[in-house]
């Protein structure tokens, strides 16, 4: 053991009694064991030992059914089979269930039966746009707002900065006497 390859080769010894090495291991093994007898005594070694515990390890030792099948043939035979209960959709889905088209349109119709459900009744659910113009007074302490919706016959004007208010006879109570 005086060469460097005995050191790599020492190391694969093991894995070569086994037969666990690549083909191009195996080879550069079995190459440098026919030229070195100390490296050759030592895989013998290794193979003598692989040899003597596969021949003193048993197998596993086969189970014993004999105390476990009579007992469970008896149950079988001794118990009433109860009857198999169908889940409740089974009787609605068997008419579908081999025709694929059916199954689509029936899937399809539920999902719009869902969908018109929950859709608004009115056009009162939806928000119509409101437009807002200023109107320019001749006051400049007064504003004007008008306020227009796309319904036809909507519309809402604010009038800011009316002090005036008119009395049930229709006469105005303005003592400045400005508002038209």
């Amino acid at each position: 053991m005086g060469r460097f390859s005995c050191v790599v080769v020492r190391r694969r010894l093991e894995r070569h009694a086994d037969g666990a090495l690549g083909s191009r291991a195996a080879r550069f093994v079995t190459h440098h064991l026919a030229g070195c007898a100390g490296c050759r005594a030592a895989s013998e070694k290794w193979t003598r030992l692989r040899t003597l515990v596969r021949q003193a390890a048993s197998g596993p030792a086969d189970p014993d059914w004999s105390g476990f099948w009579p007992p469970v043939r008896a149950r079988i035979v001794s118990e009433v089979p109860r009857p198999v209960r169908e889940s409740w959709w089974i009787p609605l889905w068997k008419p579908v269930w081999g025709h694929p088209r059916l199954a689509f349109g029936a899937a399809l119709l539920g999902v719009l039966v869902v969908a018109f459900s929950f859709w608004p009744a009115d056009d009162a659910a939806f928000a119509s746009q409101v437009n807002v113009q200023d109107v320019s007074a001749d006051d400049p302490d007064r504003s004007v707002m008008v306020y227009t919706s796309r319904d036809p016959g909507v519309t809402v004007i604010w009038v800011f900065g009316s002090t005036s208010t008119e009395s049930s006879d229709g006469e105005t109570d303005d003592p400045d006497n400005d508002v038209p």
